[in-house]
């Protein structure tokens, strides 16, 4: 059994939450949600609200509904040394009153999603590790995609920097990586390589995809694989505009 080192504590639960819930446990992490008991807050939102039966049901195995915003409430759940994630994006009022009282408490790593920016702004001045803003990095991620049809996937990890997955140009068909010398030739990095397979009898969902990280960059690339590239955004384009020619 996988040695438990930290603890993570995720407070208010929507679908990002449970994302977020749903990838720990998967990786054996020690998780523990607590749900705000705000009962007016269940009455106006019933449709999406999250309740512990359903949470139950997901498979998640420690949860706890008390009043988030009291710091005595959460001092019988969370010890200072747990990581924080106020994953709730309804009631912001509730978000700013729950990361008092978890600095009242002693704990030191909290991250809280922002649904808007100027929630962003106010999260980032109340010092805590991180503001985290998924629907405005999602769209910003869906934008690009959306510019750049060539490619699978486009993000921007740093300001400048992206990485794309990208199917291999044809003109790439049957060589190497590592003879097509990406670095001196194009100025980009290849970060790992990926394979799709797919029998004639296997169901679309049960498509299998094979992740080459290290070693890969003397596989002879064919159709199935997919080039997962990071560079500056113009040498990326030298690349990107080989797809489909």
């Amino acid at each position: 059994m996988k040695k438990i080192e930290k603890r993570f504590v995720l407070i208010g639960m929507g679908a990002f939450g449970i994302e977020v819930a749903r990838t720990l446990r998967n990786s054996e992490e020690d998780v523990l949600i607590i749900l705000h008991n705000d009962f007016e807050s269940v009455r106006e939102s019933k449709d999406s609200f999250i309740t512990l039966k359903r949470l139950r049901e997901m498979g998640f195995e420690y949860l706890y509904e008390t009043d988030t915003t009291n710091p005595l409430a959460l001092k019988k759940h969370i010890k200072p040394t747990d990581t924080v994630i106020l994953s709730h994006g309804k009631n912001f009022e509730t978000k700013l009153l729950a990361i008092e009282a978890l600095k009242e408490i002693g704990v030191h790593e909290i991250f809280a999603r922002a649904t808007r920016d100027m929630h962003a702004k106010v999260l980032g001045k109340m010092g805590i590790s991180s503001v985290i803003f998924p629907e405005k990095q999602e769209g910003k991620r869906f934008a690009l995609e959306l510019m750049n049809k060539q490619v699978k996937a486009m993000d921007e990890v740093a300001p400048g920097v992206f990485i794309v997955e990208l199917d291999v140009p044809k003109v790439f068909l049957g060589k190497s990586i590592r003879s097509l010398k990406f670095r001196d030739n194009y100025h980009v990095s290849v970060i790992c390589l990926k394979e799709n397979s797919q029998s004639v009898h296997q169901k679309e969902e049960e498509l299998k995809e094979k992740v080459y990280i290290q070693d890969f960059r003397d596989i002879s690339l064919h159709e199935n694989h997919t080039l997962v590239l990071a560079g500056a955004k113009e040498r990326l384009k030298q690349v990107t505009d080989l797809v489909g020619q």
